[in-house]
């Protein structure tokens, strides 16, 4: 059996009119979403006017003021010392010849030195020089230090040798020298013995000290 149609339920003769009718809901919505967006933006609008409204309620905060630290000083930079560098110089200078400029200059001599003045040796003084001790301290420092020549004393050998010589102001001895001897053995055991005695306590003129000439007899005698 063959089914057929019918006209009423055949759909595809009302495809367009459902597409006008989805059409015109589809631009219901999109105009009913912009009117909720501005709707919804009214209300907001308003709270921020009215919120402008209130100005007796806000007060205003000076700004504190900014406190400026002090800045340590800070001191300079020390100097940097730029490095020298040595370079060697292989090139040679030539020598000038300085003998035409000047004339050499001419050595000016040294001012002699005035010779000291030599203090006078007197042949007496008010006080005489004197042996540490005294005459008999220096028979005894004679006896203790004599050497008599070996050679002497073969020959026989004695007597008195008299022997010269000057005290300084300091007390030292010098200027020794026999004036009258015996032998050249005698006479240089007598200058020894002259020279190697100690200071002497000086002579006095006027309450100064001076260097006075003195004469001094030593006794050789044998046995």
């Amino acid at each position: 059996m063959e089914l057929k149609k019918s006209k009423e339920a055949n759909l595809e003769n009302k495809r367009f009119g459902f597409f006008f009718v989805g059409l015109l809901m589809i631009s219901a919505i999109v105009g009913m979403a912009f009117n909720f967006q501005s709707f919804v933006a009214d209300p907001i609008k308003e709270k921020i006017v009215d919120t402008s409204m209130d100005d007796d309620l806000i007060f205003e905060i000076p700004p504190e003021e900014e406190i400026i630290e002090e800045q340590p000083e800070v001191a300079p930079p020390p100097p940097v010392v730029e490095e020298i560098e040595v370079v060697e110089d292989d090139e040679e200078v030539e020598e000038f010849d300085m003998s035409d400029i000047a004339d050499p200059i001419e050595e000016i001599p040294d001012e002699p030195e005035a010779a000291p003045v030599a203090e006078e040796i007197l042949e007496f003084a008010e006080v005489e020089p004197e042996f540490p001790g005294g005459p008999a301290a220096m028979a005894e420092w004679i006896r203790d230090k004599v050497e008599y020549p070996e050679l002497s004393k073969e020959m026989g050998e004695q007597g008195v040798v008299y022997v010269k010589f000057v005290v300084n102001s300091n007390g030292s001895i010098e200027q020794v020298k026999v004036v009258k001897g015996i032998s050249d053995a005698l006479d240089s055991e007598a200058k020894r013995l002259v020279r190697n005695m100690p200071k002497w306590k000086p002579g006095e003129q006027a309450g100064k000290k001076v260097r006075v000439s003195f004469t001094l007899p030593i006794h050789f005698r044998l046995g």
